[in-house]
Order: C-alpha cells, then structure tokens, then sequence
C-alpha cells in the first residue's frame, strides 16, 4: 500500500519558514507558495514548500529576515530561551547546484521535526547563487545546533 504524503497548514510553514500566518497567507495570495484547499483550509506538500525557495520575491525577503534575526540575537532580542544558554551559528555549504542545497534542508527539517526537547529553536535556509552555497541560520539550545550540525557534517 502506498504511503500517503504529509500535508502541511499554514501555521505549520509559518513555524518552518519563520514567518507570521499572514506573511504565508500573502505568499498564497501573490503566488509564490502553492497548495491546495482542503475544504476551507490550505494544505502544502513539501514539494510546494521547496517550490516556493525558487521564487525570488521569498529570497528576497527571507535574506532580508535572516539578517534581522541575526542582528537581534546580537542585541539580545531574538532571546526565546531566557536564562538558557542558547546559541546562534551560520553555516555555509558549498553545493553543486540549488537541488542539493534542498537536499540538506530537508536534513534539517527532519531534525527540527524530530527534537526531543520542548526548548524553542529552529533554523533558516537560503540558497546564494551567485556563489553555489546553501547558508544555514541555527537558533537555540547548543545541543539542538550541535546535533544539527552534525546533520551538516
């Protein structure tokens, strides 16, 4: 029997992405992420998800939110796990092409979705290029980027 395909809602890509429901529900809106209805409520594919890392209006804006977010952890805003220590690391990789950088996302996707411990973290991802890279943005506990960075090794 076949396996059936995970759907996603809207708050689940806004948790992945890092975004507001209403940022994702613009992208729905403009075209930029694609799904399906299921009833009343919008459904994506992991396959619409990565679709939507080819668009150039979401690298825009994704660039643009992972500098911020790095900037507020150096200010100490982005500080989700007061009294904890709590790390934030950029790693580039180098990739042969846009389909590999995916490839380690969706490493990392696993790794988030498989977290045992209830501390909040996540990660950013956006291809540059112009220099075959994928740049991977970590946020939270270090052993959360410890074991993400072994994902990466």
């Amino acid at each position: 029997m076949e396996e059936l395909e995970k759907l996603y809602t809207i708050n689940d890509v806004a948790q992945m992405m890092g975004f507001t429901t209403r940022t994702i529900r613009n992208y729905i809106k403009d075209g930029t992420l694609q799904g399906r209805k299921v009833g009343a409520q919008w459904r994506f594919t992991m396959a619409d998800i990565k679709n939507m890392f080819n668009n150039d209006v979401f690298l825009g804006d994704k660039a643009q939110q992972n500098r911020q977010t790095v900037m507020g952890f150096l200010k100490s805003r982005e500080n989700e796990l007061e009294g904890k220590n709590h790390v934030c690391a950029i790693v580039d990789c180098a990739c042969e092409d846009q389909k590999a950088g995916q490839k380690i996302y969706e490493k990392l996707v696993d790794v988030i979705n498989n977290k045992k411990d209830k501390l909040p973290a996540r990660f950013d991802y956006e291809f540059r290029k112009e220099e075959n890279k994928a740049r991977f943005y970590l946020l939270g506990s270090p052993e959360f980027v410890a074991a993400t960075l072994q994902k990466l090794g």
